[in-house]
């Protein structure tokens, strides 16, 4: 799939989970208990199928030719699906109490190569040997510097945003939503830099 509809197919999928997210929310707000739940663990779960959802559009790039079917068809092999599901709800909540990267602008995107670095490795270990998971230090540097220059792009916007939504649905408290669904737009640059770094190692 090109990058043409890899955007849009993207925002369609964001602006969905996070609509829904908020709907949900929106919903719930006078329970306490059920914003409890949906806060955290409805709403990150939700957000991880969204994430799944948008890694499976760019993942193709490493290999000239394979399909986002492929990538799903790599997950439904030994209830893998769970497993990463698993691992990346864990994720969330350990950066959630790392101070830097509990941000949106740096979870997402570690979640994101997370995601790619272990369906890689399960698609392609066996076949290619030894294969470096971990980003060399210019690739490091490169997302690093994308990451920083999303949060500074996005820090007004969402807050702007958020204000709109909260004030047209007599809410209040949308921004996370918000500035989740932007840096998951966001976040698509580092995820092909990274593909592309794996992908130089399959020759």
């Amino acid at each position: 799939m090109s990058l043409f509809w890899t955007i849009p197919l993207t925002l369609i999928i964001v602006v969905t989970g996070t609509a829904l997210c908020f709907w949900l929310l929106h919903k719930a707000h006078e329970v306490d208990s059920s914003v409890w739940i949906l806060e955290h663990i409805v709403c990150p779960i939700i957000r991880i199928v969204l994430l799944l959802m948008v890694v499976s559009l760019v993942y193709p790039v490493i290999e000239e030719g394979s399909t986002t079917a492929e990538f799903w068809q790599v997950l439904r092999q030994q209830g893998q699906f769970n497993d990463l599901l698993n691992i990346l709800f864990i994720a969330g909540l350990l950066l959630a109490f790392i101070p830097l990267l509990s941000h949106p602008v740096f979870a997402l995107p570690v979640q994101s190569v997370l995601t790619i670095a272990i369906v890689f490795d399960w698609q392609y270990s066996a076949s290619n040997g030894a294969i470096a998971l971990l980003p060399s230090a210019t690739v490091f540097a490169k997302i690093l510097l994308y990451m920083l220059l999303a949060y500074f792009v996005t820090r007004e916007s969402s807050v702007l945003l958020s204000r709109v939504i909260d004030r047209h649905y007599a809410v209040d408290g949308s921004i996370r939503l918000v500035s989740d669904a932007i840096h998951m737009l966001l976040q698509i640059p580092v995820m092909l830099i990274y593909c592309g770094y794996l992908r130089t190692q399959l020759g």
